[in-house]
């Protein structure tokens, strides 16, 4: 069977540290070509990792799309829309770092890009990959099914960030200036005042992944009942699911740590995962599982692995099957729609 030939835009440290290195090391595909502005970057990157055609800008690489299975888009945030519109047409599978775009018009925008030239979008959600992630969705699948520990009443998704980047983390840099800014789209929505740019664009960055393992587990779109995004360090969010309440907690607390947890009250007990900083490599999330009913708790701990690998694994396996199981573009859209439902909920209370 011949490899999974890649295209990938973008060399960056979360380039190479969350994507080549990983598909490097995927026996079934080759990344084929690389589109990076900066030459010295784009030249080092691609003699360590063997890659065999460079370009300077995705539209060479464009004019070369038939030598190619797929493309990655892993570029300045406000970039990633428009360039995933015009790769869209191109009618090749696609896997692009989240959020997909800085609203919900331009997400929808995408969608119909990909519906009308029929063609594969995959957003880059990779806490879901997590082994820790994956064997407790299972769990609670099955507290569901059977009712095990009652209803849910609670699901609260808790994120202080400090450092979640590993400075054993090696990446090649070039001193060189990412000066390429065009084509980009604005990261927020049109309804939305200038001031608030900037926290917001924040804010859907790094917590549209709690929103998205919220949808994972519990595959509702809540109402936000309030939002309290006023403080800087600290953000509290409440919803209401159909039969259930639910919390966001977000913010920054120190340089140094992390602290992140996703719990699931149920009437008998409760399900407890831990997640660790997405950009250490081989750590996995671990979880509890308590039940009131046998007063018992029981700890889950898995092989490490690292999501970001898992994830660029999946897209290839996605690739030559011809078909997106996680991830989908039409599902990471939800996400946009809550956060666009909270700031609104914010601006307006």
């Amino acid at each position: 069977m011949s490899k999974v030939k890649l295209g990938i835009i973008g060399a960056g440290f979360n380039g190479q540290i969350a994507f080549i290195q990983n598909f490097y090391k995927n026996k079934k595909c080759e990344i084929y070509g690389l589109a990076e502005a900066r030459q010295k970057l784009r030249e080092k990157v691609a003699k360590k990792f063997k890659i065999k055609k460079t370009y300077s800008s995705h539209k060479d690489l464009i004019k070369d799309i038939n030598n190619f299975d797929g493309v990655v888009i892993v570029t300045k945030r406000d970039m990633i829309g428009p360039l995933t519109n015009e790769f869209l047409k191109l009618k090749k599978p696609i896997l692009t770092e989240k959020p997909m775009a800085g609203s919900v018009e331009q997400s929808i925008k995408l969608l119909r890009t990909a519906k009308k030239f029929r063609t594969m979008h995959k957003i880059g959600y990779n806490k879901i990959y997590d082994n820790g992630i994956i064997k407790s969705k299972i769990i609670f699948d099955k507290l569901i099914k059977h009712k095990t520990l009652g209803n849910i009443v609670l699901i609260k998704s808790h994120r202080l960030s400090g450092s979640g980047y590993d400075m054993n983390n090696k990446y090649l840099m070039s001193g060189e200036m990412n000066k390429l800014s065009k084509p980009n789209w604005p990261l927020k929505p049109k309804w939305l005042p200038k001031k608030y740019e900037k926290p917001y664009e924040k804010y859907l960055n790094l917590y549209c992944h709690n929103i998205s393992l919220m949808r994972h587990f519990t595959g509702e779109m809540p109402k936000v009942v309030n939002a309290d995004l006023s403080d800087s360090t600290m953000s509290i969010v409440n919803l209401k699911y159909k039969k259930f309440k639910g919390i966001l907690e977000t913010g920054f607390f120190t340089k140094k740590g992390w602290d992140e947890t996703f719990e699931i009250y149920f009437e008998f007990g409760s399900l407890k995962i831990k997640l660790p900083p997405q950009h250490y490599k081989n750590m996995t999330a671990s979880f509890i599982l308590n039940n009131r009913k046998s007063n018992t708790t029981k700890k889950f701990k898995f092989k490490n692995s690292w999501s970001f690998k898992n994830q660029c694994d999946a897209f290839i396996n996605d690739i030559l099957k011809k078909k997106i199981t996680t991830n989908k573009a039409i599902d990471a859209v939800k996400d946009v729609k809550i956060i666009e439902k909270i700031w609104k909920r914010y601006l307006n209370k």
